[in-house]
């Protein structure tokens, strides 16, 4: 089984080429807004370098937000172009949910991705990785206010310090998030970014 793993939905770019349990390829970049010109390049690197073409992938995964309205598009496109050029699969994969699979033995996983402005994305997710809160677009305070109603060891992840919140860095197992995900809905053609927000010139309206 060869998997594809895209992530475009941050400033960081990253691709993964996986065969079973090994990982072929692994990057993980910033590209200063420019994740476009990357990632085909990186992902015709990442077959040419273990001797594959895109038809032998069996599946791909694909981060579909929330995120950046411009980076999320893009993993999204180029994934779909891929699974429709070559007859397969593609799997969605929260943002925020990819972050919680390198942690154990907690009741409950909260994954924050900062933003500005004092908004904030998060999610919520049971003992099991399963979503208790749908991923939210929101501010601090909603989010303190849902962490309350937790009870029991809860484990804070975010791509940034937040005051008054004791968080874990955010890092990827990615055997673990493919082992969870593998067998979820396979969607193709019909993948859409998940936004949650508004883009600016909405906002503005």
């Amino acid at each position: 089984m060869i998997s594809l793993f895209l992530d475009t939905s941050s400033k960081k770019l990253t691709v993964y080429l996986v065969k079973d349990n090994d990982i072929l390829y692994e990057k993980v970049m910033e590209t200063k807004n420019d994740h476009a010109s990357f990632l085909v390049p990186l992902i015709d690197e990442a077959l040419k370098n273990n001797n594959l073409e895109t038809n032998d992938i069996n599946k791909i995964y694909v981060v579909n937000g929330p995120g950046s309205f411009t980076g999320t598009r893009i993993a999204v496109t180029v994934g779909k172009t891929i699974a429709y050029s070559n007859n397969i699969g593609v799997i969605p994969v929260s943002s925020l949910k990819q972050f919680i699979f390198s942690y154990n033995d907690s009741d409950y996983y909260v994954s924050i991705v900062k933003e500005k402005n004092d908004k904030l994305y998060f999610g919520i997710y049971d003992k099991y990785y399963e979503t208790i809160i749908d991923d939210k677009y929101s501010t601090k305070d909603i989010l303190l206010e849902e962490i309350g109603k937790l009870n029991g060891k809860i484990t804070i992840i975010s791509n940034e310090e937040i005051d008054g919140i004791d968080v874990n860095k955010q890092e990827l197992d990615i055997l673990r998030i493919m082992d969870y995900y593998k067998d979820k809905e396979v969607i193709s053609h019909l993948l859409k970014p998940n936004y949650l927000k508004k883009i600016e010139a909405e906002e503005k309206l």
